[in-house]
């Protein structure tokens, strides 16, 4: 029983931007925000996921694309400027945009909010934060990776510490040409993030993110809003719970039906173009 409650819980995510950068490169892969999402989305009823990270003046495109790509997904970003201090007795500069301090204000003002604290850092500067969440009832998880984590931070009683490079398989970013960086800029390849928006017309293969009453939000290879709408799912008969027919693990082949780009995220609403999915949802109904 206790399990279920964990699973069916509220989870809120707080991602240290630029401790997760140098975790990424010691891991030597990186991690595609869409499916980090639908792995937190799959485990709790809801999940709120927010990034923070220092930002450079002036804000180049690619840390633009960077951020679009994370709101299009549902991270809520924190950002400051990074400051230069010049040490006044030997004049060297030193860059300073630790945003520490936000994470835990923000991660203790909202303790109300969410069950599940998950914490992507292994820095043990959060401590304190993580023991004043514990004495709070919360549920407390920690990802990060050997051999950049803090001793102190894995040795800390009642601290679920998960490795995220057993997560590979689950969360790595898999398609060329879309490699991230944790500090909001490219890695190391000219290519864009996202493909141009489509054309109506368009067909492409999407996973799940989030399951709505209204509709399933969808993962594509152009970083925005997609939404399938329960109308375009093609099943005459009545729905009325669509997560009990619609899996996490399930796949949409759609086509795009209409482009929304008066919003600062753009937004796609696709129809289902796959007759076998129609007919696996009809039977699920049915069953």
């Amino acid at each position: 029983m206790k399990k279920r409650e964990i699973i069916m819980g509220r989870a809120a995510v707080f991602i240290d931007g630029a401790n997760l950068f140098y975790t990424q490169r010691h891991l030597g892969w990186q991690i595609d925000f869409s499916r980090l999402m639908a792995f937190f989305i799959s485990g709790y009823a809801t999940v709120e996921a927010n990034y923070y990270v220092p930002a450079s003046e002036p804000v180049s495109e690619e840390n633009a694309a960077f951020t679009r790509v994370l709101m299009a997904h549902g991270y809520h970003i924190t950002s400051k400027p990074v400051k230069k201090i010049v040490n006044k007795e030997t004049g060297v500069i030193v860059m300073k945009g630790n945003l520490d301090v936000e994470l835990v204000v923000d991660a203790l003002s909202r303790a109300d909010q969410y069950d599940t604290f998950i914490l992507f850092s292994g820095d043990s500067d959060f401590i304190p934060l993580l023991r004043a969440l514990k004495e709070k009832g919360k549920e407390v998880l920690v990802y990060s990776t050997q051999g950049l984590s803090a001793r102190e931070l894995l040795a800390e009683p009642g601290i679920a510490y998960h490795d995220l490079a057993l997560l590979k398989e689950r969360i790595e970013q898999l398609r060329s040409g879309e490699g991230m960086r944790t500090d909001g800029s490219a890695s190391g390849n000219d290519q864009e993030f996202s493909l141009p928006l489509p054309d109506i017309g368009v067909t492409f293969t999407g996973s799940v993110l989030k399951i709505q009453p209204y509709g399933i939000f969808l993962s594509n290879p152009y970083h925005v809003k997609c939404l399938l709408p329960l109308s375009f799912l093609g099943i005459s008969k009545y729905i009325s719970d669509l997560t009990a027919i619609v899996r996490m693990t399930d796949l949409f082949d759609v086509v795009v039906f209409h482009v929304n780009t008066t919003r600062a995220i753009a937004e796609i609403t696709v129809k289902l173009a796959d007759k076998k999915m129609v007919e696996e949802l009809t039977s699920r109904l049915e069953g």
